[in-house]
């Protein structure tokens, strides 16, 4: 008996295609050059980020009360050089403009000129301008003008007189001068009466010595400073200039030679005087404030 095999034959098995891998799309350019910029602004901001934190920062102003000089022992706060740093400060502009056309801008201060910036010129005639007045302050109280030569002291009595001018005016009395003193004009005010003071001090007490041949010598040196103005003439309008003999001057002498000598001795002393600056205050002292 013979068996038969049924063979069942399967459809052969096709292949089947590969996955078609989709095409790459290109960026439209104004994507890409969008992309460009945003990456060009953000390698300038890590930049600038960058030289901000390297550059070294200005020391911050340093407090008005900071001890910025000490002369002859005396301590110079900063709100004391301010006064003068305010009282040159239009020269030393005037001055840079002038010699070398500097003009004014956020750079003027900083900008060197044949070695020398406007903000170091300032602040050396204003190191000068108090080192006088120190001397001065210094010298009345030595002679008893002053019970206190210090700048702590000055903005005590100029408060004061202020308060005393409010009251004055309140109550309806006369009073002469402004009703309220400004800070820079009651310290001006101060220093002019020392000087007057502080020279008759001085040859009252001998000091400054004024003897007759001294005078006498300075009169014939400076004849023409003492003059006398008068009518020729009851009945005209006519002038002369008449030339006081020594005797009839002596006095007028007597103030102009002792003011003289004055001058002379406050000269000296401020030559001599011994000044310590504390440079890291100075340098830190800003120039450019009105």
């Amino acid at each position: 008996m013979s068996t038969k095999v049924r063979q069942t034959h399967r459809p052969a098995t096709r292949p089947r295609p590969a996955p078609t891998r989709p095409g790459r799309r290109l960026l439209p350019w104004r994507l890409l050059a969008a992309s460009a910029l945003a990456l060009a602004a953000l390698v300038t901001a890590v930049s600038l980020l960058t030289a901000a934190r390297d550059t070294p920062r200005p020391a911050p102003a340093p407090a008005l009360t900071a001890t910025v000089a000490t002369i002859d022992g005396q301590a110079v706060p900063v709100r004391e050089l301010n006064l003068y740093l305010a009282q040159e400060r239009a020269a030393t502009f005037s001055h840079f403009q002038q010699k070398y056309g500097a003009a004014d801008g956020p750079a003027f201060w900083t900008t060197s000129h044949n070695g020398q910036t406007p903000a170091a010129y300032l602040k050396k005639h204003a190191l000068a301008d108090v080192t006088e007045a120190t001397v001065r302050l210094r010298l009345a109280q030595r002679y008893g003008l002053l019970a206190d030569s210090s700048y702590a002291a000055f903005l005590a009595g100029w408060r004061s007189e202020n308060a005393r001018r409010e009251k004055a005016v309140a109550a309806h009395q006369v009073i002469y001068g402004p009703v309220q003193y400004t800070e820079p004009n009651y310290f001006t005010y101060i220093l002019g009466n020392i000087d007057f003071d502080l020279a008759e001090k001085l040859s009252r007490t001998g000091v400054i010595k004024t003897p007759d041949s001294a005078l006498r010598a300075y009169y014939t040196a400076h004849k023409s400073e003492f003059q006398l103005g008068h009518h020729t003439s009851s009945t005209t309008r006519g002038t002369g200039v008449r030339t006081l003999t020594f005797a009839e001057a002596r006095k007028q002498v007597a103030q102009a030679y002792v003011s003289d000598q004055y001058q002379a001795m406050l000269a000296d002393l401020v030559r001599t005087a011994k000044v310590k600056v504390a440079a890291s205050v100075l340098a830190a002292v800003p120039v450019d404030r009105a």
